[in-house]
């Protein structure tokens, strides 16, 4: 049987959160078994609130993708005959009473304050409540281990699930558009789609993912699917079919492999959120280390708007703030910088980022600043980046730099 049988016949109230899809989603693709769906999102208390040093927790970029995912869904649901609510706040949902006599059902969610708010929208819901757990590629209903036994690195982890075969199932693959175009960096489930199908199976990039990885140019030398897996736009099982059905049908390879292969680092970094919670947010990161640091105000700021003289850092700051996007090269050496040459406490890094990134998730952000700063999930005691040599390494003609130093 599946989970959902138990909820058969209801009437649903379901809350969006990291799953703003029609297609492959826990309710949407089974609506039939339901008398009637309502929906409805409530927006994060941070949504306008701002940090300490002066910056918004959710900047102008972040909150323009996340209204225009918002509006697509809308649309769709309208063409579904259900109703869909958006709240401010906690006191709107309370006052609208759309959660009594029915059942509540939504994503779960780890971070601090959506278990927060969780906890917020379950105080003025005493009606029954159903859950699921399918922001992650892995079923974690089908674990090779128990949550709490989690290998503590990830190659173990990969190894270990990979072996296993503990991948979610879709529900029902969305079709995908019969035309693409290159890039359109715009949230919803159409734009999603349409990247999918563009760097799959109109471009062919895939094929040579793991050589041009490592690129800051462009929109090509990744994926970039991260911005619409944040929001669940489309789900981690959903882009793995279509990798797999690429595999079958034009060729499998160690492009095609590495793609799956950052889609379980971001799942190792989900479960581990789950499993440590608060802690990913500590100054002592999950391993609650002694760690010393500085808040220095004008050194950060001249960190975050790329003004401290390494060519890269800026330049990856100065792309970070124009466009929300930054590459996972450029995001390890503007981190490494700030923690190792700068001194500052990574918090206010993540932080900043947090604000900024488009593609912005609290497992992956914060996961990977723990990671440098070594009191994360990485062996060795700090991961330090020669910013001039990494410069070098991926930036030998200076385009990328030029490009936003000019």
């Amino acid at each position: 049987m599946n989970a959902v049988d138990e909820i058969k016949n209801r009437n649903l109230i379901h809350w969006f959160r990291k799953d703003q899809r029609v297609s492959d989603h826990e309710i949407l693709s089974r609506l039939a078994q339901f008398d009637s769906v309502t929906a409805f999102y409530i927006h994060e208390e941070k949504y306008d609130a701002q940090h300490p040093l002066g910056f918004d927790w959710v900047s102008k970029k972040r909150k323009t993708f996340l209204k225009e995912s918002l509006l697509e869904l809308a649309a769709k649901l309208d063409l579904l005959g259900i109703g869909f609510h958006i709240f401010k706040n906690i006191n709107e949902l309370e006052a609208s009473r759309i959660l009594q006599e029915k059942t509540l059902t939504y994503q779960r969610c780890y971070g601090t304050e959506e278990r927060k708010q969780e906890n917020n929208v379950l105080e003025i819901h005493a009606e029954e409540v159903y859950t699921f757990n399918h922001f992650t590629l892995v079923d974690q209903e089908n674990l090779p281990f128990e949550l709490h036994q989690m290998p503590k690195t990830f190659t173990p982890f990969k190894n270990k699930v990979g072996k296993y075969g503990s991948y979610s199932q879709t529900i029902a693959l969305p079709k995908l558009p019969k035309n693409s175009i290159s890039f359109e960096l715009k949230g919803g489930e159409n734009p999603a789609l349409n990247r999918l199908k563009y760097y799959l199976n109109d471009s062919n990039l895939i094929a040579t993912y793991k050589e041009t990885r490592n690129g800051m140019v462009g929109s090509d030398y990744s994926s970039r699917l991260s911005p619409w897996l944040a929001l669940g736009n489309v789900s981690a099982r959903t882009v793995f079919d279509y990798i797999v059905q690429y595999e079958n049908e034009v060729i499998s390879n160690e492009s095609t492999y590495w793609l799956i292969f950052e889609l379980l680092w971001r799942d190792f970094f989900q479960l581990q959120l789950q499993i440590h919670r608060d802690r990913f947010f500590k100054k002592g990161g999950i391993q609650q280390k002694e760690i010393k640091s500085s808040q220095n105000e004008q050194i950060f700021w001249q960190w975050a708007n790329g003004e401290t003289g390494d060519d890269l850092v800026d330049a990856n700051m100065r792309e970070l703030n124009a466009t929300g996007w930054m590459s996972n090269r450029g995001r390890q050496n503007v981190a490494s910088y700030l923690i190792h040459d700068l001194g500052i406490d990574w918090r206010w890094g993540a932080a900043y980022l947090e604000s900024q990134l488009i593609d912005y998730d609290p497992a992956g952000n914060y996961g990977n600043w723990m990671y440098i700063a070594g009191i994360g999930h990485d062996p060795r005691p700090f991961r330090k980046f020669n910013t001039q040599g990494q410069a070098e390494r991926y930036d030998a003609d200076r385009c990328y730099r030029d490009l936003w130093l000019k």
